[in-house]
């Protein structure tokens, strides 16, 4: 497989493409272990709202990043619920909408 990566206009690499299963996000709400993410696997998502946070298990179906976007799709265990989360890799204010931690990381903080 032909490596490919995204980098910002500021220069950080924010994304890499392992393998045609796993991808680099470098991103700082990805706390997962090396910031990988792989289709298949389970993963805690916190996600923000306007009153409170929500958060769920997820398994990561696909990625995909167009035009300096990345796009997980992700599944709900829960709910069976099937769903896109984005982020634009241009952004680099400390803000974020959700954040990603595999369960290995939530185990070890």
């Amino acid at each position: 497989m032909e490596s490919k990566s995204y980098t910002s206009t500021a220069g950080k690499r924010v994304l890499e493409y392992l393998s045609p299963e796993t991808i680099v996000l470098n991103l700082h709400f990805i706390m997962t272990i090396g910031k990988r993410l792989t289709k298949g696997m389970p993963y805690m998502k916190l996600e923000q709202k306007v009153a409170g946070n929500d958060i769920a298990a997820i398994r990561l179906l696909d990625f995909q990043d167009y035009e300096g976007v990345v796009y997980l799709n992700v599944q709900d265990l829960k709910t069976g619920k099937c769903y896109n989360i984005d982020w634009n890799m241009e952004y680099e204010a400390e803000y974020w909408l959700w954040s990603l931690s595999d369960f290995e990381n939530l185990h070890h903080k």
